[in-house]
């Protein structure tokens, strides 16, 4: 013989409120957090000086990368692009190495937003 089937009682109105507040308060810490991760944040990381010289040092080299066992592409650079930046708000003369392009483009006195060093990472 099967046993007859379980019901259960319905929720109550205080379960029901308790629930549908702690969701609420989930759901709005969820979209806090979204809208607080999509606010451009300032980074103490990204200075901006002035262009103070520009040095090119000819070191023909080819550069290959792999994937695996397989040859990805090559590249041939002609040497070594820096640029010499001053930037006011350190008190300093920092050697930024570029790629040909930006070396070519920027002049003594323009403007150049650009990475602190790795090892000066705040």
């Amino acid at each position: 013989m099967t046993q007859p089937r379980l019901i259960l009682p319905n929720t109550t109105r205080r379960d029901t409120l308790i629930a549908v507040g702690l969701g609420t308060i989930v759901l709005g810490c969820v979209l806090w957090g979204m809208m607080s991760m999509s606010k451009p944040h300032e980074s103490k990381n990204i200075l901006t000086g002035v262009v103070m010289e520009k040095q090119f040092t000819p070191q023909r080299e080819e550069q290959v990368s792999f994937s695996g066992r397989r040859i990805e592409g090559a590249k041939v650079i002609d040497g070594e692009y820096l640029l010499k930046v001053r930037v006011e708000a350190e008190n300093r003369v920092y050697e930024v190495p570029v790629e040909r392009p930006l070396y070519e483009s920027k002049s003594k006195g323009d403007k150049l937003e650009f990475i602190r060093p790795p090892s000066e990472h705040r």
